[in-house]
């Protein structure tokens, strides 16, 4: 909102009927917006107008998610780092110098850009990270959201890391 305040001039008198039909306009977008679960955002840095996933801040997450969540986590890193370090050892082969892509797995085209090599690789990431979440009985979007929103709140993401460190020690405790 703030990096719109510049252009809005002070506005003319506008009449009554102006002023409800812009209302229900704004409300009636608004609304189709957040039931389809995105909403645009200004990017200040790129000065980019990008659509995003809504998250709600009100949104709340069972004991058994954030349990969920956190296994598929634990068993995604692993995957991921594995995943990183062939993805450089093939970049490196090509070119030195070369730098690991960013891989969004639910992006197609940015999935077909990629070397063949490299996509492979994470073609194959990214199904068994799909695998990992949806056998902790969750969905991608539902796992997605969760990551939102403990990036934006402090006390969800402590909750979560509560949880990592849990299952962490009861893994360790049944192995010895």
């Amino acid at each position: 909102m703030n990096a719109l305040a510049g252009i809005i001039q002070k506005p003319l008198k506008p009449s009554r009927g102006s002023i409800l039909s812009k209302s229900l306009i704004v409300a009636a977008l608004s609304a189709a917006g957040l039931l389809s679960g995105w909403t645009p955002e200004f990017s200040v840095k790129s000065s980019s107008l990008v659509f995003s996933g809504a998250a709600y801040a009100q949104e709340q997450f069972s004991a058994e998610e954030i349990s969920s969540y956190a296994r598929a986590v634990l068993q995604i890193e692993g995957l991921r780092v594995q995943s990183y370090q062939e993805i450089k050892q093939e970049v490196q082969k090509n070119n030195s110098e070369g730098t690991v892509p960013p891989i969004v797995c639910n992006e197609t085209s940015n999935l077909n850009s990629l070397d063949r090599g490299i996509r492979a690789i994470a073609v194959n990431y990214c199904s068994l990270a799909k695998k990992y979440i949806e056998g902790n009985d969750l969905t991608v979007s539902r796992f997605n959201e969760i990551t939102i929103s403990q990036k934006n709140d402090p006390a969800f993401r402590e909750r979560i890391t509560q949880e990592l460190i849990r299952i962490q020690q009861q893994q360790q405790s049944d192995n010895n």
